[in-house]
């Protein structure tokens, strides 16, 4: 699904670009109906290198019938340091997942605003309660660029509790001591 990265896009950026597909279905009956949405998966974009808004490229009709599909292009998923603890616990988890923001559109649609590998990002939007956070398996290419990004900046701390930090601290005081 995921090509590998392109020339102009070395080792050292990072974001990536993607494209993302979005499905509204119908749901209910005859009197009460709303849409239902889902994220069906994420390709890599590998034409659009500039940062772009997101933009709605293709609008199709499911062949199952009842459903529409939108492609959206112009997201990346960034990485940032401060957040590689939730990417190794998301890499770590049985099945990484990719997380995107969306806010309600004008037109009824739903328009992504954000990508992330980081489950404490994608929580922090879904307790605010307005936006819609959809989620989808990461593909194999991005789990092995993020773990890349993890190695090059190093592994991310461990929080240790506060107990354990004054034993850790006391434990280095006496080694201290007896040298």
């Amino acid at each position: 699904m995921l090509d590998a990265m392109p020339d102009a896009l070395s080792a050292e950026v990072d974001s990536w670009p993607l494209k993302l597909h979005l499905q509204r279905r119908r749901v209910g009956n005859a009197i009460w109906s709303s849409d239902s949405w889902s994220l069906l998966g994420v390709d890599s974009e590998r034409t659009r290198l500039s940062g772009s808004a997101p933009a709605m490229v293709e609008r199709r009709s499911d062949p199952d019938g009842g459903a529409e599909i939108q492609v959206w292009t112009g997201l990346r998923l960034t990485l940032h340091r401060d957040e590689r603890s939730a990417y190794r616990f998301n890499l770590t988890s049985r099945a990484p997942r990719l997380f995107v923001h969306c806010r309600a559109g004008e037109d009824g649609t739903m328009v992504p605003a954000l990508v992330t590998a980081s489950q404490d990002v994608a929580s922090a939007y879904m307790d605010g309660g307005d936006e819609d956070v959809f989620s989808c398996p990461m593909p194999d290419a991005l789990q092995c660029w993020i773990e890349a990004f993890i190695a090059r900046h190093g592994e991310p701390e461990i929080a240790l509790g506060k107990s354990r930090r004054r034993q850790r601290g006391k434990h280095q005081k006496d080694a201290d001591d007896h040298v």
